[in-house]
């Protein structure tokens, strides 16, 4: 991580502002949306917000210069910094036959891959599904479109995929506390960790020594783990020159994730295990198990009522949505005590999407308080 080479457009001005931030630095002057100066112990910058101003390529060079001044590195090294920062990094290293070069044909079915694998652990962090096959949800391929690739090592051919954690802000005050740091996970990281757990979850059901059972690989499509994702793999470990995948993860530092797998490793001799897996979860369709977590926004229920329904407000794809829930008795009074005291809950069951609907979590077989729970990211 610490050779990539970063293109300039993975950073954005809001990036180096959170930034300095954390580095204690003082937010001191702002210009509205046009600029901001800094202010650290010993030194100062301006960060330019503006990038359709005439001067902003300018301005930008000045201040990664000046920063590399204030801590002792170069421009790149600020961009490094940055980065490890506010984005997830997904190594993809292909082993085998390689040096500095690959054949054409099996680099582009690598890369092609790992696009691939992308775009369906962003549609998992959406709706787990076993085989999505042509209903790929529009913002998995929107998330698949914007991720960056970093240029290639030398001696090596990895793949870095770099995934920006967006600074989001809610529309409405009721809202904050989906943001706040304890329960705020963008869309982007959300993807970055299915594909972290799908791969680790596709390496646990094929490199052991017994056959996956049915039963195993369907309970795997809550972990991520798509005909997709197998689809993927497999292509780039069936290249002739390509004989192991390894997937290494550093995830942004002002958003940890302390739980989350950091390093994946995959061979090509259980290609023939994964194209079974793969087999038998594009014949055997279904929608896995997620956990939502969000507020109590509304609680509806007559008298004479079994169960009641509640209204979720919840982070969905950096959006703050509602989800209806309906749940027995003794799930409706925590809903109503977390109504009245305003705590977080989670929820976990099948969500359904349908277009023009609001979104349904149903089955559900865990409702909590979220401060019931151990954490889901970090220790």
């Amino acid at each position: 991580m610490d050779e990539l080479d970063l293109p300039q457009e993975s950073v954005a001005p809001v990036d180096v502002s959170a930034w300095l931030a954390l580095r204690g630095w003082q937010l001191t002057a702002s210009l509205g949306d046009i600029a901001q100066r800094w202010q650290g112990q010993n030194a100062d910058a301006v960060v330019p917000l503006l990038r359709s101003a005439p001067d902003f390529s300018l301005r930008w060079d000045e201040m990664l210069n000046r920063l590399g001044a204030a801590f002792q590195t170069d421009a790149a090294g600020v961009l490094l910094a940055v980065t490890k920062s506010g984005s997830d990094v997904a190594e993809f290293r292909a082993t085998g036959q390689i040096d500095d070069s690959l054949p054409l044909g099996d680099a582009a079915t690598f890369i092609d891959s790992v696009r691939r694998g992308m775009q369906a652990s962003a549609s998992s962090a959406l709706q787990p599904r076993s085989y999505f096959g042509h209903r790929v949800p529009d913002a998995a391929r929107d998330h698949a479109r914007k991720v960056r690739m970093g240029q290639t090592r030398r001696g090596s051919y990895i793949v870095p995929v770099i995934s920006r954690l967006p600074m989001l802000r809610p529309e409405y005050a009721d809202d904050e506390v989906l943001f706040d740091d304890a329960t705020y996970q963008p869309f982007a990281r959300t993807a970055m960790l299915r594909l972290a757990e799908g791969l680790n979850a596709v390496r646990d059901l094929t490199h052991g020594s017994a056959a996956p059972s049915p039963r195993s690989i369907t309970e795997a499509v809550g972990a991520g783990v798509s005909a997709e994702l197998c689809e993927a793999v497999a292509n780039t470990l069936e290249t002739e020159s390509i004989d192991g995948l390894e997937v290494n993860f550093s995830w942004a530092s002002r958003l940890p994730a302390l739980k989350a797998p950091q390093a994946i490793a995959l061979e090509d001799g259980a290609v023939t295990v994964i194209r079974e897996v793969e087999r038998v979860l594009k014949g055997a369709p279904q929608v896995g198990r997620q956990t939502l977590i969000g507020y109590v926004k509304r609680l509806d229920r007559g008298e004479d009522d079994e169960v009641g329904r509640v209204t979720l407000r919840v982070l969905d794809n950096d959006k703050a949505r509602n989800v209806t829930v309906e749940l027995d008795d003794a799930e409706y009074h925590i809903a109503g005590e977390a109504n009245t005291e305003r705590k977080m809950v989670s929820a976990t069951g099948i969500l359904h999407r349908t277009p023009g609907h609001a979104l349904r979590l149903t089955d559900v077989d865990r409702f909590a308080f979220q401060d019931a729970l151990s954490g889901l990211f970090t220790e």
